[in-house]
């Protein structure tokens, strides 16, 4: 079972090692799934520090391992307290993944599981140990409340799920406008952008596009759409399209075609007015409706009203 425990070791070893190296290469990390992403983009600590803490950790168990591979009873104390705080970790990142950021990091799990599995061959009394303590940190998680302001909290964490970015002279504001491909009010929103404006637009799709018929956009490497479904999510709003804007005193999120415009209009377009709306419009001459104003919406079934 030593031999074993010592070779899972390693090999975790190899395979945070090899996900160093791609951060430090690339840039980013390597995943099967966009889960990874959405992962990272709520993370306070860089992924490179992360997975190097990782690498200590593997590394540690590793050597004791492999230097008691003849006498493994000499450090069984030792490997026993580590093993329990790496799956109490572990059992931690699973339940972030689940109740957080509620989206599933590939290399998470394989980590996961690798530390299941040395728990396993050190014993079943050890086993039943770990089991109770990634329980006990689920059910704890699963008391407590996470909402929006986890997220938007980090709100450069936005760009993460931003494909496109619109930006014009001397910009004032930054708004990240949550959108589908297949909402006709989304596209409305998007048509009343084409002039230049004073802000700067990012342009979240919550689905997988390739295009977006607009033109002066700086089209970003890669994006998560996962991540915008998640910020949705948090915030409790099932439809778009959906403004999100910084300010000083906090965050505005805008829900709908004509709050949208409106805004955008008052706090975008200070010197050509939109050509989509009416020339007689003119900011302040209407109230802006509240976020519970249900028209120019869509559903995720692209259902609108």
């Amino acid at each position: 079972m030593n031999k074993i425990m010592y070779r899972t070791a390693l090999t975790a070893s190899l395979i945070i090692g090899a996900q160093v190296m791609m951060i430090l290469l690339r840039g980013e990390s390597a995943c099967l799934n966009q889960g990874c992403k959405v992962v990272e983009g709520l993370m306070t600590l860089s992924p490179l520090l992360f997975n190097l803490a990782g690498l200590v950790y593997f590394q540690l168990l590793f050597w004791i391992l492999f230097r008691t591979r003849f006498r493994p009873q000499a450090a069984m104390e030792w490997i026993s307290i580590l093993l329990l705080a790496g799956l109490s970790v572990e059992g931690v990142l699973l339940s972030y993944q689940i109740f957080v950021a509620r989206a599933f990091c590939s290399y998470c799990i394989l980590i996961f599981l690798m530390v299941l599995l040395m728990n396993a061959l050190a014993g079943r009394q050890q086993l039943f140990k770990g089991a109770a303590v990634v329980v006990a940190v689920i059910s704890i998680f699963s008391l407590l409340s996470f909402g929006p302001s986890m997220v938007l909290s980090r709100y450069q964490s936005l760009d993460s799920g931003t494909f496109a970015v619109k930006t014009c002279s001397s910009p004032v504001k930054k708004l990240y406008l949550i959108f589908s491909s297949e909402c006709p009010h989304c596209r409305n929103v998007i048509k009343a952008l084409e002039n230049c404006n004073s802000c700067d637009f990012h342009f979240n799709p919550v689905d997988r596009i390739k295009t977006l018929d607009l033109p002066d956009l700086e089209r970003r490497a890669s994006y998560s759409a996962e991540f915008n479904r998640l910020v949705l999510s948090l915030m409790g709003i099932k439809e778009v399209p959906v403004v999100i804007a910084k300010n000083p005193d906090g965050f505005s999120i805008i829900k709908g075609e004509t709050n949208i415009i409106q805004y955008i209009e008052e706090a975008c377009f200070q010197k050509a007015p939109l050509s989509y709306i009416n020339p007689s419009w003119s900011p302040g001459q209407e109230e802006m409706k509240s976020s519970e104003d249900e028209n120019g919406l869509c559903g995720e079934g692209s259902e609108c009203h």
